[in-house]
């Protein structure tokens, strides 16, 4: 069973992942988070999650099976995807309404 945060954070990349899998601008949201990690991985060169994110950003704009790949990240229950989740590149994809409305749904579901 997932803690808390670990719980909150992959209801958040739930959302994200279902917005991008039905948006037709999903090439925009995909490469504007590989820019933001792009940009962020020069300024903090140590961090190997954004670096990853980085590559997962490039071959989900490269193929299907990148997309599968990144998809498949931001969901799982590994440990490792729950350490990724934590330098996220995906900020800009829910609008603030959408994420208190994900952050709100989760509450009512965690406290139930």
């Amino acid at each position: 069973m997932l803690q808390r945060q670990d719980a909150k954070s992959l209801a958040l990349f739930q959302a994200i992942q279902a917005k991008l899998s039905r948006s037709p601008d999903r090439r925009f949201y995909l490469q504007d988070a590989r820019d933001w990690a792009d940009m962020v991985f020069a300024e903090r060169p140590y961090d190997i999650y954004l670096a990853e994110w980085v590559k997962l950003l490039d071959d989900a704009l490269a193929s299907d099976e990148g997309l599968t790949a990144l998809y498949d990240m931001m969901l799982s229950h590994e440990q490792h995807a729950i350490d990724m989740r934590s330098s996220s590149p995906f900020a800009g994809v829910l609008t603030p309404k959408e994420r208190t409305e994900v952050l709100v749904t989760f509450q009512r579901k965690w406290v139930a």
